[in-house]
């Protein structure tokens, strides 16, 4: 294609210049100038029209390019919609686990005793075991789990369709990933004392939040 509208230009080039000799000639011998610039032009419509043709294929290509960011960028919103729905899922089983061990750990604390699944307990590491294998039967700490694996998936999709416009969500998105990833995992497996356990909750759940506040679509907003 290169080749034929290389041979086009200077095609019309030739016919061009044998324009202007012709021009020349007829204004030398004084004839009417009509005909050598009818010549002129067609030479100048041949040779500008592998210009155009380069012009226009360049702008098409371009479209091209805009249409498939776009197309992209909307596969993005997409993705990145589920990944922040199965985020929240995640952080809302999470919060549940995170009151029920609070209210065994708070009602042991407060009464010496606390009643888990029918049975009595008076020490923290058997009541909380107790409410951590009634919440394992009862699919909570699995819902936690499955969501955020869930959410997983979803930033490996916003990895595939990222795009020049939506990089600097990615990198949130991924911080985002890793704060909720420390959220669970500490809420959901308790360690240390009652004060230990409800103070790396609270900070880990404010990072939590805090990567989330950068994201482009808020948490109200997804479904």
């Amino acid at each position: 294609m290169n080749l034929i509208l290389a041979i086009v230009l200077y095609a019309g080039l030739a016919v061009f210049a044998f324009g202007i000799i012709l021009l020349l000639f007829f204004l030398i011998f004084k004839k009417r100038l009509k005909a050598p610039l009818i010549v002129c032009l067609i030479g100048l419509i041949i040779a500008a029209s592998p210009v155009g043709y380069n012009f226009y294929m360049a702008q098409k290509e371009h479209r091209e390019e805009l249409a498939k960011i776009e197309k992209k960028d909307k596969k993005f919103d997409k993705a990145e919609r589920q990944f922040i729905k199965h985020i929240k899922k995640s952080t809302v089983a999470t919060e549940f686990i995170t009151q029920k061990y609070n209210k065994v750990w708070g009602e042991l604390t407060e009464n010496r005793t606390v009643n888990v699944a029918n049975v009595d307990y008076n020490d923290h590491d058997s009541a909380v075991a107790a409410e951590g294998r009634r919440l394992l039967a009862q699919g909570k700490l699995d819902d936690a789990d499955d969501y955020y694996v869930s959410a997983q998936g979803d930033y490996q999709k916003t990895k595939d369709y990222a795009t020049a416009n939506n990089r600097q969500e990615l990198v949130y998105a991924k911080d985002v990933l890793s704060k909720t990833g420390s959220f669970v995992s500490v809420a959901t497996r308790p360690n240390g004392t009652f004060q230990e356990y409800t103070d790396d909750v609270y900070k880990a759940n404010q990072r939590h939040v805090r990567a989330i506040q950068k994201l482009k679509f808020s948490y109200s907003s997804i479904k």
